[in-house]
């Protein structure tokens, strides 16, 4: 269980950290602000790579995470030197490691489809979060940039979190969890002691975050963008709580929240 949860979360994070991109398509930022971002999600997807290679996952899956880590290092080294990546281009490797991801997770436990939405939406919060972070900083070191970047990436950050706290609400009074020997409605499982940490995850990951960049979008509206920088790395660790809460729950019980 200790190594499933890091070890998903960095599958799920290497994929769609780089769809962040689309964020800022149509008036790309210059000055290779890509590279880190595209390093990050390289090294994230590299290092997983590596676990599950010297972890007991059939060989199929191994294959498909090997030509996802190719396609993503190949497309990275080509845009490296260019002023912005294609976004487009960036979507095919993710969208297959979001799939292979999603197989390596069918490996450990039957998910329905709700757990495999949840489990990208979860992803792409994360991801959200921490681009949002990264570009809050980026204005730390490169004066002058248009507000709008940071506005339009924490109105992403924002709906993304939204779409997970109403699928919580609707995971909480329609789903059910086998426990004590019947199965009992999440909204009474969260008042157990082995279900209490759910509300940890939903207070860090969800309901924090959305109270969090309600006081982020008042500073962009005031171009303070130091102060919203620090309330995003404090949303950033909430975000990283809940993340790891969320996916203990999944893996343990086969809550899709």
């Amino acid at each position: 269980m200790l190594l499933k949860i890091p070890l998903l979360t960095g599958l799920i994070f290497g994929a769609v950290y780089p769809l962040c991109f689309w964020i800022s398509c149509r008036d790309p930022l210059k000055n290779n602000f890509h590279r880190f971002h595209l390093g990050l999600a390289n090294v994230s997807a590299g290092l997983s790579t590596v676990i599950v290679f010297l972890t007991a996952i059939p060989s199929n899956e191994k294959f498909l995470l090997a030509v996802w880590l190719v396609m993503s290092l190949g497309v990275s080294c080509f845009y490296w030197n260019k002023p912005y990546p294609d976004p487009k281009i960036l979507t095919i490797p993710a969208c297959l490691g979001i799939f292979t991801a999603l197989k390596i997770l069918s490996l450990w436990l039957p998910v329905s489809w709700p757990g495999q939405v949840m489990t990208v939406v979860g992803g792409l919060v994360l991801a959200s979060a921490i681009f949002a972070m990264n570009l809050g900083h980026w204005y730390l070191n490169v004066h002058g940039l248009p507000i709008h970047h940071l506005r339009r990436a924490v109105y992403v950050f924002w709906g993304l979190v939204a779409l997970r706290a109403a699928c919580d609400l609707v995971g909480l009074l329609e789903q059910s969890v086998f426990y004590d020997g019947e199965f009992l409605p999440l909204f009474r499982f969260i008042f157990h002691i082995e279900g209490f940490l759910l509300i940890l995850a939903m207070l860090f990951g969800t309901v924090f975050p959305l109270i969090g960049l309600y006081f982020v979008k008042g500073t962009i509206d005031v171009k303070s963008t130091q102060s919203a920088t620090g309330i995003l790395y404090a949303i950033l660790s909430a975000v990283l709580i809940g993340d790891f809460t969320y996916k203990y729950y999944l893996l343990r019980f086969g809550i899709a929240l």
